[in-house]
């Protein structure tokens, strides 16, 4: 099958021009919706001054709204519906067969459904998969025709003539409540992000209850809260991340080594529930304005193949790309100088301790730090390695990078990531 991200120019041009220096400096976009963050969002009694439910309710002109979630998260429906139902008078209707990885024929029939309802606020409840299947969905709700597996990033999307978009995460870690990126799957096993010219999925709104995250599972815990390390140094190291990006992935770092283990051990913590939950909204804003790197590419291929959870697989991979990177730049000294691991005699000393640094947070969290630790057997992987090696490429997060890999060192890092080896940086094929 053939998507947006095969198109040669786009490969070969789009992403060095994206991050050439005088396009960056020509002009600098922070798209971000509008946040909140609280345990007050959803009070059934107005308050004296407008609150978050007035704000949002302002934009449901026809009073109707289609609230997209899946089989768990469903359960918090009735709390998100009920201020605007009671205090605005809004009605919903509820699809609750979002699904992992946001399937295209699922989001197909949620857009089928959304047009026979008719909305002008769309509500996206739940992990990533919801809210990617929310964007998905309404992208093809006011474009029925479009085709999301060839839609160029060059061109507008043209949304928001119908509806618009209000994200409410219950897990924490995918970050899409404000990111202008919806990762679909599709029938082979591709796990494509798509969006258009301008980041027009950036939600409208962003609305964070840390109690809907309260009680998640420890290894869901750990693989979102992986997800959202990698989306900061993945933000802080791409090329083109600028201070404001920087600064946000930096905190966020810091973050979550901090606060994951705590959120690991104790599911109904409310403290580290909310530290996380803001972390991961935050790690977010750096992915979408600035860009992911390899660990990206390399996961999506993994994951999409082996149905392996994304936070686990971008983890994984995410020593590697520091790595790799350092061959560029030394901006992961900074990362080091955050975390109070700087080497100041050894940079190659002060990268080893942030790549044990990140594997040890991994153990502690029980994610895995080799594929073959994450299920994958030998003979299975061999007998995928073409496939894994034409497909990564292929990744829009692979050329968005500082420099490209040739299908070598593709198969040496994969190679290594099945035993949890690290790179010879020394060898030949990386010098």
């Amino acid at each position: 099958m053939s998507y947006w991200s095969h198109e040669y120019l786009l490969r070969n041009w789009g992403g060095p021009m994206v991050q050439a220096e005088f396009l960056k400096e020509a002009q600098r976009a922070f798209f971000v919706p509008r946040i909140f963050s609280g345990l007050n969002l959803f009070l059934d009694k107005a308050g004296l001054l407008p609150d978050a439910v007035d704000l949002v309710a302002k934009e449901c002109k026809s009073k109707k709204a289609f609230l997209v979630t899946d089989a768990y998260a469903v359960r918090f429906a009735p709390k998100v519906m009920r201020p605007y139902e009671k205090r605005h008078g809004i009605t919903f209707e509820v699809w609750a067969k979002a699904k992992p990885d946001a399937p295209i024929d699922t989001v197909m029939e949620c857009a089928q459904r959304m047009r026979a309802f008719g909305p002008d606020l769309i509500f996206a409840l739940g992990g990533g998969s919801s809210i990617d299947t929310a964007k998905g969905a309404w992208l093809l709700y006011e474009h029925p025709d479009a085709n999301i597996a060839i839609l160029s990033p060059l061109i507008p999307l043209n949304l928001r003539n119908k509806a618009k978009l209000v994200a409410i995460p219950t897990t924490s870690g995918t970050g899409s409540e404000v990111t202008g990126i919806a990762v679909i799957s599709f029938p082979d096993g591709v796990k494509l992000g798509t969006g258009g010219a301008l980041p027009e999925f950036v939600p409208d709104f962003a609305l964070l209850d840390p109690t809907f995250t309260v009680g998640m599972p420890p290894e869901l815990t750990a693989g979102t809260g992986g997800d959202a390390l990698a989306h900061a140094v993945d933000g802080f190291m791409a090329p083109r991340a600028d201070e404001l990006n920087q600064a946000i992935a930096l905190k966020v770092i810091k973050m979550v080594f901090e606060w994951l283990p705590k959120a690991y051990k104790n599911s109904n913590d409310l403290m580290p529930r909310m530290k996380m939950q803001q972390a991961a909204m935050m790690a977010g804003i750096p992915l979408s304005n600035a860009g992911s790197g390899i660990s990206h590419a390399l996961g999506h291929t993994i994951g999409g193949l082996y149905h392996i959870h994304h936070g686990a697989m971008v983890l994984l991979f995410l020593p590697y790309e520091l790595q790799i990177y350092s061959k560029a730049t030394s901006r992961y000294l900074e990362i080091c100088d955050t975390l109070g691991i700087r080497d100041n005699d050894s940079d190659t000393k002060s990268l080893a301790n942030l790549i044990e640094k990140i594997r040890n947070l991994m153990s502690e969290v029980n994610l895995p730090v080799s594929l073959k630790d994450a299920g994958v057997s030998r003979g299975d992987f061999e007998g995928h390695l073409d496939t894994i090696l034409d497909q990564t490429p292929t990744d829009p997060a692979f050329y968005f990078g500082w420099f490209d890999l040739t299908r070598e060192q593709l198969m040496d890092l994969f190679l290594c990531a099945y035993e949890g080896n690290l790179l010879d940086m020394n060898s030949e094929i990386w010098r």
